[in-house]
């Protein structure tokens, strides 16, 4: 019997240890897991915002709404260059339109005035307000009216390839569109 309390004992010591390793293990990813999250890291094979692809990003669009007669609108967005580039708005497209264009507006000899603008750069980390009174996009030969709350797709190619469509949300009311308008 003594060989077999010898075997019983070598087995329980084995398996003593790999419970051991075993509890070692998770509490070493549970510390690892804990941490990334805290940095905002992962490190696991899904994507997570940690890593996510440096982008272009097209936020808070709005356009105005159409009254009868008018035949342009202008539309509205935040551009954030999330890319390590400068880049630059290449060209412009929406379905609502014949025609769609950067333009800005500025004051001369007391009157606003608007002008197309042909280029304009946006460092890496920079954000460029499309608002009222500033650059806008204008939609110019409307294809049909733009009924307050419908969808106006704007699509904008940059100088760096990217392409990025943005859905607008058309109202009748925009903080400062009187000024440009």
């Amino acid at each position: 019997m003594e060989g077999g309390t010898i075997l019983y004992t070598r087995a329980a010591s084995t398996r003593r240890t790999f419970v051991n390793s075993v509890m070692a293990l998770m509490v070493l990813l549970t510390a690892h897991t804990a941490m990334a999250a805290q940095s905002g890291h992962s490190h696991s094979h899904g994507h997570s915002k940690g890593h996510a692809k440096p982008e272009l990003q097209l936020m808070n669009a709005s356009a105005r709404a159409t009254r009868p007669g008018m035949s342009s609108s202008a539309a509205y967005m935040t551009i954030f260059n999330g890319t390590h580039e400068a880049v630059q708005i290449g060209s412009l497209s929406s379905p609502v339109a014949r025609k769609t264009e950067l333009h800005t507006t500025e004051m001369d000899n007391g009157m606003m005035k608007m002008r197309r603008v042909d280029n304009i750069t946006i460092k890496p980390g920079d954000k460029l307000e499309l608002k009222p009174g500033g650059y806008h996009v204008m939609l110019m030969g409307l294809k049909k009216p733009i009924a307050n709350n419908s969808e106006v797709p704007v699509t904008i190619i940059f100088s760096n390839g990217d392409t990025k469509t943005v859905v607008a949300h058309a109202k009748d009311e925009i903080k400062g569109q009187h000024m440009a308008h």
